[in-house]
């Protein structure tokens, strides 16, 4: 009986510090990166996007600019392959409250235009945010252990979300550098499109105003190893990066 209880309590308490361990590396991680108040105190943020597919077919061209202070979002596509495949000017915005499309400088009702601006404007804001947003409410964090790999050590910690935080609860396994505490890697799903396997994103830092920025971004499909199973990656990159420079009156719907 006293055996069985010394057992479930160092249980409890190796899960309890397994999860203490979670917490502070991402700490560290935020810290190394420059800070999640210096990055927030900035404000707002605007800066040249490009993504390109050549999986799917989807390539976007255009401005992304942000809001901290409600997460507000917009961008101005010149190139928009999934709302305007022949081609055309795509406006897609969120202030606050509302979800908003403008195509050729026309107001849009189109649901599905609506629909996919909604998932675009919260994954492009928070794949900019998401190093900061880890340790936010609701935001499950567990340490599963280290594991070497190209010569470099890694702390590898997963990241699940509550049933209520955001649209689609999808799964990050983070691999931390324990040298420099930096995300150099991360595995990720896409539940939103039924995407239930990893992808794995790889990127290079790029340092703005004191910020470390993941500025040029790769991601492949791979297995939760982390081992590589797709033949064509698609890119992501993130080019003239301003803060403190937005309107808020740009997030309203014109």
């Amino acid at each position: 009986m006293k055996k069985n209880l010394f057992i479930a309590l160092l249980s409890l308490m190796i899960g309890n510090t397994y999860a203490q361990d979670a917490k502070q590396l991402l700490a560290e991680t935020m810290e190394a990166m420059g800070g999640k108040t210096n990055f927030y105190n900035k404000g707002s943020v605007s800066y040249d996007y490009e993504y390109n597919d050549p999986n799917s077919g989807l390539h976007f061209i255009g401005k992304e600019m942000y809001d901290f202070d409600g997460e507000l979002s917009r961008a101005d596509f010149t190139t928009h392959t999934m709302i305007a495949p022949k081609g055309g000017a795509v406006t897609e915005g969120y202030d606050g409250t509302h979800f908003w499309v403008n195509i050729d400088g026309q107001k849009t009702t189109s649901e599905e235009a609506l629909g996919f601006a909604r998932f675009l404007r919260k994954t492009n804001y928070y794949w900019f945010t998401m190093f900061f947003k880890l340790l936010d409410e609701g935001v499950n964090q567990e340490f599963t252990g280290t594991k070497t790999m190209n010569g470099k050590t890694y702390n590898i910690v997963k990241i699940t979300f509550g049933e209520k935080v955001g649209d689609a609860q999808d799964t990050y396994v983070l691999y931390i550098n324990k040298e420099t505490k930096l995300i150099d890697q991360f595995l990720f799903t896409i539940t939103a499109f039924g995407v239930t396997e990893p992808n794995l994103m790889r990127f290079d830092y790029e340092t703005i105003d004191g910020i470390k920025i993941p500025t040029r971004r790769n991601y492949i499909k791979s297995n939760w190893d982390g081992e590589i199973i797709g033949t064509v990656p698609a890119i992501t990159t993130w080019e003239n990066i301003q803060f403190g420079n937005v309107d808020r009156s740009v997030f309203t719907q014109k």
